[in-house]
């Protein structure tokens, strides 16, 4: 199913591509939703071409600012674009899958695992390290596309600042929310008024042509005097 078109596959198919593939990351990619957005990248939106890069990152803007998981959140975003309700739930159970199947057998073993075992805190450092990885290049990739103007890093670095200074993520999402109502209008009307002003000139441009081609010549008709 690589680099099929979402219409020429049936409705099982897309069902079972949306299950499997989430089945895949979650069961692979360790540190949570931030962590798998390279992976939903590249098989989403490179290999597959069923999203764009600005639907995800709408969905990760979205993903975040709602409760819950953020994995789970994205695999049903992702399933209602691709296969609507019955594509939800599908990419929703193969997020499901492998944690809730890992989490048991833990959950099994937790008992006899030695909490101070060297070679077991070896493995949670690594793991936090490659995660921490994962999410920087996300961030990066994220700024790139997202951040194209002067004023916009200027907002990135307020609301990192205010991050910083411990302001709770539910007041910085709520502060953003009007700031971005207020660009998009402001932007909007910006682009009207320069669109509005190239009419009008090229409007100027056609009323002054046909001027030029109807005005008299005065020899013309000074011939048919004669």
């Amino acid at each position: 199913m690589e680099g099929m078109e979402i219409q020429t596959l049936s409705r099982t198919r897309r069902l079972l591509l949306l299950y499997c593939s989430f089945f895949r990351i979650t069961a692979l990619v360790v540190g949570g939703g931030l962590a798998m957005l390279p992976v939903i990248e590249e098989i989403f939106v490179v290999k597959h071409k069923l999203l764009t890069r600005e639907e995800l990152l709408d969905m990760t803007a979205l993903t975040q600012t709602v409760p819950g998981i953020i994995a789970i959140n994205s695999a049903v975003y992702i399933g209602m674009k691709i296969g609507g309700v019955p594509g939800a739930l599908a990419a929703a159970a193969g997020a499901v899958t492998p944690p809730f199947t890992v989490i048991l057998i833990i959950a099994s073993l937790f008992p006899r695992l030695d909490p101070k075992n060297r070679y077991l805190l070896g493995v949670f450092s690594g793991i936090r390290a490659c995660v921490t990885g994962m999410i920087l290049v996300t961030g990066c990739r994220m700024f790139r596309r997202t951040v194209k103007s002067g004023l916009e890093c200027a907002v990135v670095l307020v609301f990192f600042v205010l991050a910083v200074m411990k302001v709770s993520p539910a007041l910085l999402i709520l502060a953003a929310i009007p700031f971005g109502w207020c660009y998009v209008w402001w932007q909007t009307r910006r682009l009207s008024q320069a669109e509005q002003a190239a009419d009008g000139g090229k409007k100027t441009e056609a009323s002054s042509e046909p001027s030029a081609e109807t005005s008299v010549d005065p020899d013309k008709d000074g011939g048919r005097g004669k």
